[in-house]
């Protein structure tokens, strides 16, 4: 076992005892004392402040009203896409077998956790996740507000350390399941909140249909437009001020255990030559790389020495040469990712920019080396790159937790959207709720069946060279 799947492994027990402890206080009522729920092993640590905070900002409900109402069919647009992909996806993992071991399968990357997934830079990509999950939140809570339905607390998530904001919505409000007479849970809630005297006095809210769809789907349009604000920004002004220092093909990567690696190639090295051959080109690089076979002797020149390499075999062709690396084009990696937006009028254009940060993973890394800000951007030297980067992964992670918030499975976003909505469609062919709302239950949990099968499949395939 390496050392990074040790340290997963001490992660793993210390999370499960942790979960244990959390268990066993919230038995003992010690943590519903502290105003402290849990979510499974999350802590929510709960506040009844901010209520006239998030009044203020719901204050244009005709504002808020449309911009979830024109949102909407993005939310339906994207729950079919991610549908479809997960499904896809799933009928990869049970036709292919599964790849060799390299950094793309890597189980700590599973989790877009910053810090633990390769590819998500610590300081970014918290950043990022936190913007993503408090606009998310917030979203819920201000449309919540709009319809007038409770809002009963705001929560700090917590996983050892913060990792979100949650609102605590009246689900009987929402869901329309009146109750005249006010549960334990109400009764806290009044007992804590005492001071908000305008919860008590007012009626029990019951939210129409339409309110539901408002509420449950303004988390996911809130992600999604600041995407494409962030994006906009960062694909337009931001790429526009940044030039390559000079051209070439660079390494990106090398995988532990391959001649590359073995020979002490760094990740950002230029490539010059290959046996003398001028490597001018990523075309260049390929080329001659298919010329090759197992166990011929490269000698390697690149901008920082020189290398004498054996290849390996290649793991999807044993007759092929390997290195066992990945390389990029430095000026073409920025002019493909400048012209990506050209390409969101197609469906592969969506799946580069769902997958960007593996796609341009060696542009991303190594954008103060091989690039330099112009113009009125070389006031701010260096530093202008943390501003790319901070564009990038704010909108990256709000369009993909955008995406995957609309999955049709409950409990995201997109499950309860669905059921509400067939939940309507049904009640008008049957004229019968109680029928309309099974048949709504089963679709949308069979839904969910199909996405979870897709999550864990596609999880054992990628983990399976590490098993």
């Amino acid at each position: 076992m390496d050392t990074t799947s040790k340290i997963i492994l001490v992660l793993f027990l210390v999370f499960i005892l942790r979960w244990i402890v959390i268990y066993l206080l919230d038995r003992k009522g010690i943590l519903e004392r502290h105003n402290i729920s849990t979510i499974g092993p999350i802590l929510m640590f709960k506040t009844y402040k901010g209520q006239h905070f998030l009044e203020k900002i719901a204050r244009p409900k005709r504002f808020w009203r449309g911009f979830a109402s024109v949102g909407i069919p993005l939310v339906f647009a994207a729950m079919v896409f991610m549908f479809v992909l997960f499904l896809r996806v799933a009928m990869i993992t049970f036709t292919q077998p599964p790849p060799p071991p390299n950094p793309l399968t890597s189980p700590r990357n599973i989790f877009l956790i910053p810090g633990l997934n390769t590819y998500i830079p610590l300081v970014e990509g918290i950043i990022g996740l936190a913007v993503t999950l408090l606009i998310h939140e917030f979203a819920h809570a201000i449309l919540a507000k709009v319809e007038g339905v409770k809002v009963k607390s705001l929560a700090l998530l917590t996983i050892i350390v913060p990792i979100g904001a949650a609102t605590e919505i009246d689900e009987d409000e929402l869901f329309g399941k009146p109750n005249d007479e006010k549960d334990e849970n109400d009764i806290k809630d009044i007992e804590i909140n005492k001071d908000n005297k305008d919860d008590e006095a007012r009626p029990k809210k019951i939210a129409k249909s339409g309110e539901r769809v408002r509420i449950l789907s303004a988390g996911v349009i809130s992600n999604f437009f600041i995407a494409f604000i962030a994006f906009l920004l960062f694909f337009g002004p931001v790429l526009g001020s940044i030039a390559p220092i000079e051209e070439g093909v660079a390494v990106s990567y090398t995988m532990e255990g391959f001649p590359a690696a073995n020979a002490g190639i760094g990740n950002g090295e230029i490539i010059k030559s290959m046996n003398d051959q001028e490597i001018a080109t990523i075309s260049d690089f390929f080329n001659y790389m298919e010329g090759t076979a197992p166990g011929d002797r490269v000698l390697i020149v690149t901008n920082d020495g020189e290398y004498d390499i054996i290849l390996a075999k290649n793991p999807e062709n044993p007759n092929k040469g390997y290195l066992g690396l990945s390389v990029y084009d430095i000026g073409g990696s920025l002019n493909s990712i400048k012209n990506l937006p050209r390409t969101l009028g197609t469906l592969g254009g969506w799946l580069v920019l769902y997958g960007l940060p593996l796609m341009y993973m060696g542009f991303l890394n190594n954008l103060a080396t091989f690039y330099v800000p112009v113009g009125f951007a070389s006031l701010f030297g260096n530093g202008f790159f943390w501003i790319a980067r901070i564009l990038l992964w704010v909108g990256w992670i709000n369009l993909v937790a955008g995406l995957f918030n609309s999955l049709p499975a409950t409990p995201l976003d997109g499950g309860y959207i669905l059921r509400e909505t067939l939940l309507k469609a049904f009640n008008k062919v049957t004229k019968d709720k109680e029928r309309a709302e099974r048949m709504s239950h089963t679709v949308v949990n069979f839904m969910g069946i199909l996405v979870a099968i897709s999550i864990l499949s596609a999880i054992l395939w990628q983990s399976w060279g590490y098993i």
